[in-house]
């Protein structure tokens, strides 16, 4: 699936931002982006959902791992536990950068296809139905489907065991222009996150009540 647009951009003294409106306004779907060079983009990560890293192989071919959770370490680091063995641990190190993706219910029965061990020739993204997005600071590609993505540059490893944290800091990424709160931060609401609570069975909870404290 391709989403038809045409580019609009402008300059401002703290970043750069673009964004992507559709060609035909007329049509009944289409998707608006906001996107940033800037440590902006860890508004979008205000949540702690069900997330999508994307790496690329050394083949070029892109792809995608599904994680629990990442932990906010500073106002433009975040950090990520992934498997020695798997393969977004190894694109990683290679090319110094990944793609943290957040998705909506509605793409959640694309979770089950992305967490599957698939082979290296065989890309993801496209089992899963779903469409490659250009990046915005990094050449490696989101998930146009998404809600939101947030580019890393990959900054240290720290082995945990069968694990190692990946510490990563923003270069920047895009958020739809439908999950946007008021505060330029995702609203959970709106993109409809979701998260697991009975690993390993496909059994998401979506945000419900608020409880102010």
């Amino acid at each position: 699936m391709n989403i038809p647009y045409f580019r609009f951009q402008w300059l401002s003294t703290e970043k750069d931002e673009i964004i992507y409106v559709p060609v035909n306004p007329d049509e009944e779907e289409y998707v608006v982006y906001k996107e940033v060079k800037s440590r902006e983009a860890m508004g979008y990560l205000a949540t702690k959902p069900t997330m999508i890293i994307t790496t690329r192989h050394e083949s070029g071919i892109v792809n995608a791992g599904v994680f629990g959770a990442y932990t906010n370490l500073s106002p433009t680091q975040v950090g990520v536990a992934v498997g020695c063995s798997c393969h977004t641990h190894a694109n990683i190190l290679r090319d110094k950068k990944f793609v943290i993706n957040i998705p909506g219910a509605d793409i959640v029965k694309t979770i089950s296809v992305l967490a599957d061990n698939i082979l290296e020739s065989i890309s993801e993204i496209e089992e899963a139905g779903l469409t490659i997005k250009n990046g915005i600071s990094t050449e490696i590609p989101s998930i146009a489907e998404c809600q939101a993505a947030v580019e890393f540059v990959f900054d240290q490893e720290l082995p945990i065991g069968s694990h190692s944290f990946m510490i990563g800091k923003v270069t920047g990424g895009w958020i739809r222009e439908s999950a946007l709160d008021s505060d330029g931060k995702i609203d959970i609401f709106k993109a409809r996150v979701f998260k697991d609570f009975k690993y390993p069975a496909p059994l998401y909870v979506l945000p419900g009540e608020v409880a102010q404290g």
